[in-house]
């Protein structure tokens, strides 16, 4: 399909984000459907830690190495291809009935998904201009919130009527879904020779905005990995409740994602992503203080928290000239699944093992104020080096 007859970008935003949408809802639902794996696979639950590192730690691996790559050839067969094998290996695990072959496809799926979407990524923003680049990102953003809203519930309702591999059997079918519209609405690219792609400097400038969106998700997913204890220590949340009080969080996250396209253009990143970090910080405080309700701390939190990815992930977006796209979203994706790694490992860390506390909590609340704090001092002083080599980005890509 000739770029000529792509629809417009908006279009082509929601099909990355449906993408998007797919590619975390299928990593993100394994570890609740692992309590109905565990019983066929005769592991303990807690084996689902090994399903997801081994993902995490595969997607890293595979976005160092299609960062060498990937600026040489044609992005959208290798992703659909990626897509269709995605499927392929999902419905495999339907199938399968031992927890070491389980493994090893999981290894596979986390192989594919380090090139997925920076892949999507690359071949949505080539082309867009400033605003179009911040209205794609925060669309393929609120895929995210969607997860929270439609796909995990969706997910688990099908594991339970239905089985845990009729879900996983959805979940392929939904990647094929996800090549048909890729193949629909994405364009293509033609690879630039070797001898033309000017190479990504890795010094401190380029480092700078790869590791922003990092930096944006780090201060809130320090609490993702103990949230609900957390809302049970707060608030007497009881387990009956969380589902909804998840649902009414990817709402806010949602509305924000959307929300913050606007906002960006009105205020700037950086005054947008404070307003994110105030919000942050403002659902930190309720938790101290076991002010409110479980449902208002959800709705700032997730709120805050996406506001400042869209804002770190608009600036990032801007670094980058059009032969050096694809090579930095492999780059920039890595960076991601690394900071996700220590920020989701640092809680357990800091419990050391023990029962959640209130000390223990007060000491993991600082420690995200902290971080939370440091994205917009980092955000403000990249911005500021931004003109310089948006001004030579712009000479190359027109």
């Amino acid at each position: 399909m000739s770029d000529s007859d792509v629809c417009h970008p908006r279009l082509c935003a929601h099909a990355v984000s449906f993408i998007q949408f797919v590619h975390a809802l299928e990593f993100m639902a394994l570890t609740p459907l692992f309590v109905w794996m565990a019983v066929d696979f005769d592991v303990p639950a807690t084996y689902a830690g090994y399903v997801a590192s081994i993902c995490m730690g595969a997607a890293a691996l595979s976005g160092i190495l299609a960062a060498r790559w990937m600026h040489r050839v044609a992005l959208k067969p290798l992703l659909l291809l990626a897509l269709v094998l995605l499927a392929v290996l999902t419905a495999w695990g339907a199938n399968s009935s031992a927890f070491g072959l389980f493994l090893i496809l999981r290894l596979g799926a986390g192989l594919l998904g380090g090139f997925l979407m920076s892949a999507a990524m690359a071949l949505l923003l080539t082309d867009l201009n400033a605003e179009q680049r911040t209205d794609a990102i925060a669309i393929v953003v609120s895929a995210f919130a969607l997860v929270s809203i439609v796909g995990m519930p969706a997910t688990l309702l099908i594991a339970v009527e239905l089985g845990w591999r009729i879900a996983l059997l959805v979940l392929a079918g939904l990647c094929l879904l996800a090549a048909a519209l890729a193949y629909r609405y994405l364009p293509s690219r033609t690879p630039t020779s070797a001898q033309q792609v000017p190479q990504l400097c890795l010094g401190k400038e380029a480092w700078r905005w790869l590791c922003l969106p990092a930096v944006a998700q780090a201060g809130s997913l320090l609490l993702i990995p103990v949230l609900i204890p957390v809302l049970t220590l707060c608030y007497g949340s009881e387990l009956k409740h969380m589902p909804a009080t998840f649902i009414l969080g990817g709402v806010a996250a949602w509305l924000a994602s959307r929300l913050s396209a606007i906002a960006i253009k009105k205020w700037g990143q950086v005054r947008t992503s404070e307003l994110g970090t105030l919000l942050l910080i403002l659902s930190l405080i309720m938790l101290a203080l076991k002010w409110g309700t479980a449902q208002g701390f959800m709705i700032l939190f997730m709120a805050g928290s996406y506001i400042r990815l869209v804002c770190a992930s608009a600036c990032s977006a801007s670094y980058p000239n059009h032969v050096q796209r694809g090579r930095f979203m492999a780059l920039q994706t890595t960076t991601n699944h690394l900071g996700s790694f220590i920020a989701l490992a640092l809680p357990s860390t800091i419990l050391s093992g023990q029962d959640l506390s209130l000390s223990a909590l007060y000491t993991l609340l600082c420690l995200m104020a902290l971080v939370a704090v440091a994205l917009p001092i980092f955000l403000r002083s990249t911005v500021a080096r931004l003109n310089p080599h948006h001004d030579q980005t712009q000479a190359v890509d027109h």
